[in-house]
């Protein structure tokens, strides 16, 4: 992921800024806790999504900024909680928020997280009302996946409705945010949105085999969902942005964990 995403290093590094300021709270235990937030952090995949669309068709802006830490924010968020459901001790390694502080903890301080990141946005209403959107769609998601919804050889259909309700839908409004952010043409956003809700099914396809869910129907639309979300990069003049992208998919597509 460094490799691929050199060549917007200055601006990932003006995110992590802008990112760890966000979190700042202004009493004690929260404070701390969100210390601890920052220094677990993942990949950052999605905030990235957020700037590469910025880049890909315009100039990374405070508007760029502010959308990719609130889905950074939102994304910790739904981690946080979802350790508390699934009484997750771990988190990337290291002791999740609810083992290091207590599950009273971690609920209001994934819900503190949630007023923070909407707060971030109230005055973008075009981000704000994709994100909302996006958010609902998470939690039916959430739920669907975790009822009898989806079994072993469930359905096709209902397989990609889950996948794309809990993780793809977000990966597209990290994409049409960052869209939003640099004023793009409402052509220049469809595109974008194509690609990022594809990319979404992509990378989840991939988590599902890695985790030995449902591997069987993952491994068979994998290399489909590949070509569909290379195809939508396609419609983009050439770029070096556009070349990170056509890389991160195709990382996304093969790695390992």
């Amino acid at each position: 992921m460094e490799h691929i995403t050199e060549p917007i290093a200055a601006e990932l590094a003006a995110f992590e800024a802008f990112f760890e300021q966000s979190l700042k709270a202004d009493t004690e235990p929260m404070d701390s806790i969100m210390r601890y937030v920052a220094a677990t952090k993942g990949k950052r995949l999605r905030p990235i999504l957020v700037l590469l669309s910025a880049k890909l068709l315009g100039e990374v802006n405070e508007k760029t900024l502010r959308a990719a830490t609130f889905v950074e924010m939102v994304h910790s968020a739904t981690l946080i909680h979802d350790d508390v459901v699934d009484g997750s001790d771990l988190r990337r390694g290291q002791a999740s928020v609810k083992t290091q502080f207590g599950n009273l903890s971690a609920v209001l301080s994934g819900d503190y997280l949630l007023s923070k990141a909407m707060l971030l946005i109230a005055n973008d209403a075009d981000i704000l009302n994709e994100m909302l959107r996006t958010t609902a769609a998470m939690s039916e998601g959430e739920l669907m996946q975790n009822s009898s919804f989806l079994q072993p050889g469930c359905k096709k259909d209902e397989y990609l409705d889950i996948i794309t309700r809990k993780t793809a839908l977000l990966m597209r409004s990290c994409c049409v945010a960052g869209a939003l952010s640099v004023n793009a043409t409402e052509e220049q956003i469809r595109q974008i949105a194509d690609f990022g809700l594809n990319f979404g099914i992509l990378f989840q396809l991939r988590d599902d085999i890695l985790d030995g869910e449902n591997t069987e129907t993952a491994q068979a639309l994998l290399p489909e969902y590949l070509e569909k979300t290379l195809e939508a990069l396609r419609l983009f003049p050439f770029s070096e942005t556009l070349e990170v992208l056509n890389d991160l998919t195709v990382f996304c597509a093969e790695r390992q964990g």
